[in-house]
């Protein structure tokens, strides 16, 4: 068979378990079986995430709330059965993992919550795009979180958005309803300039 030139070749195709044993799948996600290479964060990004993981950690660690998961948790939930994505971190609920086990390779239900930590080299529509994918497959709530902007805005399926912004204070809902954090702390303190 004869491919027209310039027509890209078909992506070879893999099983989510073919990529959970991938040894270097830390950089990806898998989309219909085709291996997909994610954006990396940045420092600022990548702090800003420690810096909500931190809060949102011990709050449900100190409630006994269930599980907070970091962006290399694989999710299975999305229609596809080799569709793996993984939200920069998550939250499940207790009383929700099959048997309340933490699973030791991927995550087939959807989280309680997503949160995605915006980077310079994030696209607007790739995170629209995103934040419609989790919300159509269950995930209850979807954070964005803007450092450049110092916001924070909240998705809930079929509920008008939210924004947060740094003189407010972030306040969970559903199974997080009592979390609340100044929007200002979770992000770095501003220079001198920014402050200007």
């Amino acid at each position: 068979m004869t491919t027209l030139a310039g027509t890209p070749p078909k992506p070879k195709l893999m099983s989510i378990d073919e990529f959970m044993a991938m040894p270097d799948s830390v950089g990806f996600e898998l989309v219909e079986g085709v291996l997909t290479e994610r954006k990396l964060m940045g420092a600022l990004a990548d702090h800003v995430a420690g810096r909500i993981v931190v809060r949102l950690g011990a709050y449900v660690e100190h409630n006994r709330l269930g599980h907070v998961f970091l962006s290399e948790t694989t999710y299975r939930c999305f229609g596809h059965p080799n569709t793996g994505r993984r939200p920069d971190l998550s939250f499940v609920r207790s009383g929700r993992l099959p048997g309340e086990r933490i699973p030791e390779g991927y995550v087939d239900i959807p989280a309680d919550l997503a949160v995605e930590v915006v980077s310079p080299s994030d696209l607007a529509y790739e995170i629209e795009e995103k934040v419609k994918l989790y919300l159509d497959h269950g995930i209850g709530e979807v954070w964005v979180v803007y450092p450049n902007t110092r916001t924070v805005h909240v998705h809930r399926r079929g509920q008008p958005s939210l924004t947060f912004g740094n003189s407010e204070t972030l306040t969970g809902r559903g199974p997080l309803e009592g979390f609340s954090s100044p929007v200002a702390d979770i992000f770095p303190s501003p220079t001198a300039a920014e402050q200007a």
